[in-house]
């Protein structure tokens, strides 16, 4: 990449000032030995005409009080401007506005300028020389100079800042950043272009509407042709720039120009998704939680759902076996012996002396083969006496006239019992049985 001169952004007397306190030195070198890691930032956001004002007054510090509390007015002083407005962002928005000769469809929710931020961590400017404070080292004004040039490539008009309101280089905050602020303008147009015949007339459909031309993979052909004079549109801006994958190419531009001779991580290659500033992080951040509270009370209206449909459930249980509970309580009216005069109790009676008849019949069944297991154990156990008996009256005779021998027995018996018992060997010949 070549070398960028910092003069068309700064004073003689500024570049001075970082040669002495920097000079030159191989920066890749310097974060090769350094293994943190820190990512480029590139944010982009859009405004309406109302903002110009309050923003104005916050990127200026021309306001009394800021909505930022990371502003620390002690070191305002330090903030440096590639370009500042004259007579505040709204005068300038006309001033340029007019000097451009450019058109705005003005509506409530028009897009009437927008906002970019260009920074990394703490820690990778710390790594440049910064300290909070104190003189800007000259490596980090090389590297916001760098960036403000990328922007004007990026977002300037024909490459300069005739679109630009204003950009400065805070460092009373937190972490250093360039902010600028930019009106969003194109000198060209999109036009359809439409099939033609032979005789170089436009073909139409059965209709009598033209047909417009498809490319190779099916896509709407158009054309671009310059406008009579520049007009203010963000979305043609973008479209310029590549439409829905634009914010992903800046991102990939700004990392192979500027971050990758710094070392800065790209983060997610291919990211389409717009970097937000702090107050729409907050703003996202709350929807974040408000959807979490829609989906608790999703999740405690589905609870309840079931619930509800339990109960339901629990009363069709009930509801059906009433009936059933009718014949229990005629059955237990059969038992004391006094019988309905009614027929329709008489026969739910019926109904449960049925139903009580087959329970006992099946009980009768489970008791006779349980009883019929039991005697056949007991058939067994009788034919082992005779064996038992004499056991017993051998244990008895050794006992009586040998009881050494009866005692050697029973160690015998307890150390073999005891005694590990030997690895299994495993014969090749087993294979083979």
């Amino acid at each position: 990449m070549r070398s960028i001169s910092i003069y068309p952004y700064l004073t003689r007397l500024q570049v001075a000032k970082f040669a002495l306190a920097g000079g030159n030195f191989d920066r890749r070198t310097k974060f090769r030995r350094n293994k943190i890691i820190s990512y480029q930032v590139v944010r982009i956001e859009q405004f309406n005409k109302g903002s110009l004002g309050k923003i104005g007054g916050e990127t200026e510090r021309t306001s009394k009080h800021h909505r930022n509390e990371d502003i620390d007015s002690e070191r305002t002083s330090l903030n440096l401007y590639f370009k500042k407005s004259e007579g505040g962002l709204t005068a300038q928005w006309k001033k340029t506005m007019q000097e451009l000769n450019a058109t705005f469809r003005e509506k409530k929710k028009s897009v009437a300028f927008e906002g970019m931020i260009i920074t990394s961590d703490t820690a990778f400017f710390e790594r440049l020389g910064w300290k909070k404070g104190k003189d800007t080292p000259y490596a980090v004004m090389e590297f916001f100079n760098r960036c403000y040039e990328f922007a004007l490539q990026s977002i300037g008009y024909k490459g300069t800042d005739k679109n630009i309101l204003s950009a400065v280089i805070h460092l009373d905050e937190k972490t250093p950043h360039l902010q600028l602020y930019y009106i969003p303008v194109v000198d060209t147009t999109k036009k359809k272009v439409y099939e033609k015949g032979a005789d170089g007339k436009v073909l139409r459909n059965e209709k009598g509407s033209p047909i417009q031309k498809k490319d190779e993979h099916g896509k709407s052909v158009y054309e671009c042709i310059p406008l009579e004079q520049p007009k203010l549109c963000s979305s043609d801006f973008w479209g310029e720039r590549g439409g829905q994958l634009s914010y992903g190419n800046l991102q990939d531009s700004f990392y192979e120009r500027i971050s990758v001779h710094y070392s800065l991580d790209r983060g997610e290659v291919g990211s389409n998704k717009k970097h937000t500033t702090k107050y729409q992080y907050e703003k996202a951040k709350q929807e974040a939680e408000l959807a979490a509270l829609a989906d608790d009370k999703a999740h405690a209206e589905e609870v309840i759902q079931e619930a509800q449909t339990a109960v339901a459930t629990r009363d069709k249980a009930l509801e059906e076996l009433k009936p059933m509970q009718e014949y229990l309580d005629a059955f237990h009216e059969a038992l004391s012996g006094n019988l309905p005069l009614s027929p329709t109790k008489l026969r739910k009676m019926i109904v449960g002396l049925t139903t009580e008849y087959k329970r006992l019949e099946e009980e009768k069944k489970i008791t006779d083969k349980d009883r019929e297991n039991l005697f056949n154990e007991l058939q067994k156990a009788e034919r082992r006496i005779p064996e038992l008996e004499k056991y017993k009256e051998f244990v008895a005779f050794v006992n009586e006239y040998a009881p050494d021998k009866l005692d050697e027995a029973k160690r015998t018996a307890t150390e073999r019992k005891n005694a590990p018992k030997p690895p299994f060997k495993f014969k090749s010949s087993d294979w083979h049985k």
